[in-house]
């Protein structure tokens, strides 16, 4: 574990040709519309690759090969950086970095998913029941709460609300998707209105700017931290045992998300709420419709011949 932290912190220095190679790549991915996130993830990534390329006695884009390619990613800690360097290896070979196309040497690797996390109705309810809205910290954890519970938005998109987003004559809120940059529009339902002009006119401390705020001076701006606080404090008081279960925004995505699914809602009106650009993006939660899963379960065949005398203990032991 701490090995994995001091590598993580270490950023390997490159040869200059490989250095200028990895800073053209990152700005063809700015060029591309990805966004700072992104071509940071993969540059942290492209550059552990170019340095064990490094090792193996490249120096340059031309003098990359398909061993000293198959050497570099063996030397990888984790291969989740294999799809990044696919990608990479492609744009070599397009800009003519490099004389051919190696990313068929990386063998495909798609990252496992694990089922997202999920709390029941019963679960949910019981937690924004337990929160205490008579002090301005409740009041304000009580409406993000229901940012997620009720409408799944992402932790950045509560986190960056500003108050033109909020349009309570329409009852509706409008804002652009901190992750995908997509606009989104969803309906402010009365629960939610209700728990947000509660906040503003009665928790809210008389500062400028995002919505949500710390309740302490100077009233800055909530960290993630801070959001992520706010539904752990929730599940304590409720006392909901959440197990490996996590507890932040996504995972009241997620639940509602699998609500919606098993409530039988069709799944592209169900990627719209959520925000999703990707139309097979709401493939991960189908895993968890369960109920419609058992429609199109198939009869357990009846056993015949040597394999049903063996479950009659007919057949003989040998």
């Amino acid at each position: 574990m701490a090995y994995e932290k001091a590598r993580t912190a270490f950023t390997p220095k490159l040869p200059s040709g490989l250095e200028d190679l990895l800073r053209d790549y990152q700005q063809h991915c700015r060029n591309n519309g990805l966004r700072k996130g992104s071509i940071a993830q993969y540059g942290k990534e492209c550059r552990w690759f170019l340095y064990n390329l490094a090792g193996c006695g490249c120096t340059e884009a031309s003098q990359i090969t398909a061993s000293r390619v198959v050497s570099a990613c063996l030397a990888l800690t984790s291969n989740s950086y294999l799809a990044s360097q696919r990608t990479f290896l492609r744009y070599c070979a397009d800009s003519g970095k490099t004389d051919r196309d190696y990313s068929y040497v990386i063998p495909p690797y798609k990252r496992p998913q694990s089922l997202p996390s999920v709390y029941t109705e019963d679960e949910i309810r019981q937690m924004e029941t337990a929160i205490d809205r008579s002090t301005p910290v409740g009041i304000r954890d009580y409406a993000i709460v229901l940012l997620s519970t009720r409408l799944g938005l992402r932790l950045d998109d509560i986190r960056t609300m500003s108050f033109g987003e909020l349009d309570f004559e329409k009852d509706a809120i409008r804002l652009v998707q901190e992750k995908t940059l997509a606009q989104l529009e969803l309906p402010m339902v009365q629960e939610l209105k209700d728990a947000l002009l509660d906040y503003i006119q009665n928790g809210r401390p008389d500062v400028d700017g995002v919505v949500f705020r710390v309740s302490y001076p100077p009233h800055s701006q909530m960290t993630k931290s801070a959001v992520i606080a706010c539904f752990r404090r929730a599940l304590r008081k409720a006392g909901i045992e959440r197990g490996s279960r996590g507890f932040g925004p996504r995972a009241f995505r997620s639940s509602l998300a699998s609500s919606m699914v098993n409530d039988g809602i069709p799944y592209e009106a169900v990627r719209k709420t959520l925000g999703h650009v990707d139309p097979n993006a709401i493939s991960h939660y189908t895993r968890l419709d369960v109920e419609r899963l058992r429609l199109y379960a198939l009869p357990v065949p009846k056993a015949t011949g040597a394999f049903a005398d063996f479950l009659t203990g007919k057949g003989s032991a040998r």
